[in-house]
C-alpha cells in the first residue's frame, strides 16, 4: 500500500521508512565501525583523513553513525581530542552548566572568521557578554512587536504566488520561495525604508557567502601548517565585499544622524537599535566595523536559518496528509472565530501551530551541530576534559535520541503541546541553542515559522513534488537540491 495524501499524490513505503527512521543522515559509504576503529589505530588514522575529506564537502560526514547508539565518543584527530555528543545532560554541562570553561574555538575561527570577522557569533568572555548587552535590544519584546506587520505582509505576498501556481497547477520551488521570503523580512526588519530593491541580488550573495564558509578547506579542518596548499577563496571574498559595498552606506547613514543629535526614531528598525545601542555599564556605542559584523552575523544567520526550517518543514508536511489536516483545520477555526486571517498572538493562541514548529526544528534543526573548546580543565561523569579538547554537541541527534524521544523520526507536534512537556529534559529540544549563548533572535524565527503555518496551511493543501530531500552540512542543514512543493487551493 502507499500513502495518498488528499491531492492523490503517494508517498511510497520506501519514502515513508526513509522519513521515519531515527537518524536523518545515513551515509552511502559508512565508516568502519567504531569496534573496529578502537581496536586499530592505524585504521584510526586513516578514517580520520577519510572522515576529514568527506566532511569538507558535507560536515555531517565528520559524525560517525553509530554514536546514535551512544551518549558520546571521544576520538584524536587533526591533533586534538574531539568529544562528540549526543546527551542532553553532556549539553547542559558544556552549554549552561561550566560555560566559562569553553569557547567557540578553532572550528568557527575557520569558518566565520573571514565573513564575519568580530561578532558576537564568534566573541568569547567578557567581550561577548559586553557585545551581547548591545544587541539584545534590536530583538526585545518590543523590537519583535514592531516586525510582526512587516512578517504578515511578506507572507501573504509569497501566499499570493502559490494561489497563481495553485490556478496554474504548476509546483511551486520551495527552496526559493521561503529564501525570498526569509530575506525580504529580514532586509525591510533591518534597513526598512533604505532597503531598495537589492533582495534577489543580496539573497543570491549572501547565499554564496555562507556556502563557501560552509566548505572550509581540508587543510584548514585537518589543522595542517600554513604552507600546505589550500583552495582558493578570492570568490568569496570578492562576494563579501559586494556586501560590504552594498551594507556600509546604509550604515553610515545612521551614523551620521547619530552624530547630528538625532534621537533613535520612535518606530526603529533593527538597525537603528544598533546604531543607537548604548553599553549601560560602560556608556559606548557600537562602531562602524562592529555594527557591520552585527547585521551581517544577525541578518545572514537568521534569514538562512529561519528559510531552512520552513524548506524541510513545509516539505514534511507536504508528506503528512493526516497531520497536515489537523493542522488546517485548527487554523481554520481560529479563523472563523477571529473574523479573518490570524494576527501573531492569535496564531500562537492555537496551540497546535507552535507546536507544529517546534516539530520542525526538532525533526530539522538548522543548527544540526555546535561546537564548544576547553579553555580550562572540566570533568564529566567519566569524561576527562582538558584544556584545548574540541566538544561537538549533534543537536540533530539529540532531537532524534530514543532516550528522549518516542518514535523519534515520527512527525508528531503534539509531543510539544503543554500537557506532554512534563518529565522532559530541558536540553532535549535546543534548536537554538542553550545557556547564556542561547540564539539572541529566537523570538523573531518562532513568528516567522508560526506565521507561515498559520496563514498558509488553511489556504493550502501540500503535497510533494518529488522524493524526500537529501541532507547536506555546510554551516547550517540544507537540502542537496533545490525543494519544490504542489499547492491546491482548499
Amino acid at each position: 500500500m502507499k500513502d495518498l495524501d488528499p491531492a492523490g499524490h503517494a508517498v511510497t513505503p520506501a519514502e515513508r521508512a526513509a522519513l521515519e527512521r531515527p537518524q536523518l543522515y545515513v551515509p552511502a559509504s559508512p565508516p568502519p565501525s567504531m569496534a573496529r576503529l578502537e581496536r586499530s589505530r592505524l585504521l584510526r588514522k586513516l578514517n580520520t583523513v577519510r572522515m576529514m575529506w568527506k566532511g569538507s564537502r558535507n560536515l555531517l560526514d565528520l559524525i560517525h553513525p553509530e554514536l546514535a547508539q551512544r551518549r558520546w565518543n571521544v576520538v584524536r584527530a587533526g591533533g586534538e581530542t574531539i568529544v562528540t555528543v549526543n546527551d542532553a545532560d553532556f549539553a547542559r554541562h558544556v552549554l549552561q552548566g561550566n560555560p566559562d570553561a569553553y569557547v567557540k574555538g578553532r572550528l568557527y575561527e575557520i569558518i566565520f572568521s573571514r565573513f564575519l570577522r568580530k561578532s558576537s557569533l564568534t566573541m568569547d568572555g567578557e567581550t561577548w557578554r559586553q557585545r551581547r548587552r548591545l544587541i539584545s535590544p534590536a530583538f526585545n519584546a518590543r523590537a519583535i512587536k514592531g516586525v510582526e506587520a512587516v512578517v504578515a505582509r511578506h507572507v501573504e505576498a509569497m501566499l499570493q504566488g502559490w494561489g497563481e501556481a495553485a490556478d496554474a497547477g504548476r509546483a511551486v520551488d520551495l527552496t526559493h520561495d521561503v529564501g525570498e521570503l526569509a530575506m525580504r523580512i529580514a532586509m525591510e526588519a533591518f534597513f526598512s525604508a533604505d532597503m531598495g530593491d537589492d533582495p534577489a541580488r543580496i539573497g543570491a550573495l549572501m547565499d554564496k557567502v555562507i556556502t563557501d564558509a560552509g566548505s572550509p578547506p581540508f587543510a584548514d579542518i585537518m589543522n595542517l601548517p600554513g604552507w600546505f596548499p589550500r583552495r582558493s577563496r578570492r570568490k568569496a571574498m570578492g562576494w563579501l565585499a559586494e556586501l560590504d559595498a552594498w551594507l556600509y552606506p546604509l550604515i553610515d547613514a545612521r551614523l551620521a544622524r547619530r552624530e547630528a543629535g538625532e534621537e533613535e526614531p520612535e518606530a526603529p528598525d533593527l538597525l537603528d537599535i544598533l546604531v543607537h545601542a548604548k553599553d549601560e555599564e560602560t556608556g559606548a556605542f557600537l562602531d562602524r566595523a562592529s555594527i557591520r559584523n552585527e547585521v551581517l552575523t544577525l541578518f545572514a544567520a537568521g534569514h538562512e536559518t529561519t528559510a531552512l526550517s520552513f524548506a524541510w518543514g513545509l516539505d514534511r508536511l507536504s508528506r503528512e496528509p493526516e497531520r497536515q489536516e489537523r493542522l488546517a483545520a485548527a487554523a481554520a477555526e481560529a479563523e472563523a472565530e477571529a473574523g479573518g486571517p490570524l494576527d501573531p498572538a492569535a496564531a500562537r493562541a492555537v496551540p497546535l501551530l507552535p507546536a507544529a514548529y517546534d516539530e520542525i526544528l526538532r525533526l530539522y534543526p538548522p543548527a544540526f551541530s555546535i561546537g564548544r573548546q576547553a579553555v580550562a580543565a572540566d570533568r564529566f561523569e567519566d569524561v576527562e576534559i582538558a584544556p584545548g579538547t574540541r566538544i561537538q554537541i549533534v543537536i540533530g541527534m539529540i532531537h532524534r535520541n530514543p532516550r528522549y524521544w518516542e518514535r523519534p523520526g515520527v512527525f508528531d507536534p503534539e509531543r510539544f503541546l503543554q500537557a506532554n512537556r512534563a518529565g522532559r529534559h530541558p536540553f532535549a529540544h535546543i534548536p537554538f541553542g542553550g545557556g547564556p549563548r542561547i540564539c539572541v533572535g529566537l523570538a523573531l524565527a518562532r513568528l516567522e515559522g508560526v506565521m507561515v503555518l498559520a496563514r498558509a496551511l488553511p489556504r493550502f493543501r501540500l503535497s510533494p513534488d518529488g522524493p524526500p530531500p537529501e541532507p547536506v552540512g555546510k554551516i547550517t542543514l540544507r537540502t542537496r537540491a533545490p525543494v519544490r512543493m504542489r499547492v491546491a487551493r482548499r
